[in-house]
């Protein structure tokens, strides 16, 4: 029960601290709006916006791509850089749209290979400690192929590694076209703030730069808040079952 209580009360702060950051960037986001804040930033946007061109201006847009893919794939097994960073590296180098394609493209690089990978040499670490604990082998395995639910909450926590889900999912088995489906509906919330925060990263102080932090954090703020409730509504139908109060 202690366990429990840590838990659940450490979960409850975490959200609740994500959703109040939220409503602190939308009182950033007004307070930049003054007018000596801007007349300050006035004389830092010309150098941004030199800067911007002159990525945009680079050229070799398919090289760029292709660059992208490699940095995606290699990620799979080595994890040296952020699905954040590729994405808003994606956003600096084009348009929202063109961005937004290559980075659900790249995600999706990384989930065909580890859930290949999973299928083909098992779950890993991460599957062997998640069979040690009956609620999590519970609420993800369900009847041993896996719980839908499970992977869509699973991509929605912030900060969780996307590999390490894929590789379960692939060792139990999982259908491999809802596995991409769910797995892609449930982070493009997350691509597309991501994205938006590369595309207008030189320019900080417009709204497009503000909204997608400002969306990132009331999602994890409210997806942890959701999954400390399913985890408090497990626990406790499973002490109803065994007659705990």
């Amino acid at each position: 029960m202690k366990n429990k209580v840590k838990r659940s009360s450490a979960l409850s702060f975490i959200g609740v601290v994500l959703l109040i950051l939220s409503a602190v960037f939308v009182v950033l986001y007004f307070v930049s709006t003054n007018d000596d804040i801007q007349r300050w930033y006035s004389k830092y946007e010309s150098l941004l916006l030199t800067i911007d061109e002159a990525i945009l201006s680079i050229g070799y847009n398919e090289l760029i791509v292709l660059v992208i893919f490699i940095l995606y794939a290699i990620k799979t097994f080595i994890p040296f850089a952020t699905i954040p960073a590729m994405c808003v590296l994606s956003g600096m180098v084009y348009d929202p749209l063109p961005a937004l394609v290559v980075n659900v493209i790249g995600y999706s690089i990384m989930l065909v290979l580890r859930y290949k990978f999973g299928r083909k040499h098992g779950g890993g670490n991460a599957y062997r400690l998640l069979r040690k604990n009956s609620m999590s082998r519970m609420l993800i395995e369900r009847d041993g192929k896996g719980n839908p639910w499970a992977l869509f909450i699973l991509r929605s926590i912030p900060g969780l590694p996307t590999n390490p889900v894929s590789q379960i999912y692939g060792a139990m088995g999982y259908n491999f076209g809802k596995y991409m489906a769910i797995s892609v509906a449930s982070f493009l919330p997350k691509l597309f703030s991501y994205t938006f925060i590369g595309v207008y990263a030189f320019d900080p102080l417009s709204l497009p730069f503000f909204l997608p932090i400002l969306v990132l954090l009331a999602l994890s703020g409210v997806s942890i808040l959701v999954i400390n409730s399913v985890l408090n509504r497990y626990k406790k139908s499973q002490n109803s079952r065994k007659g705990v109060t």
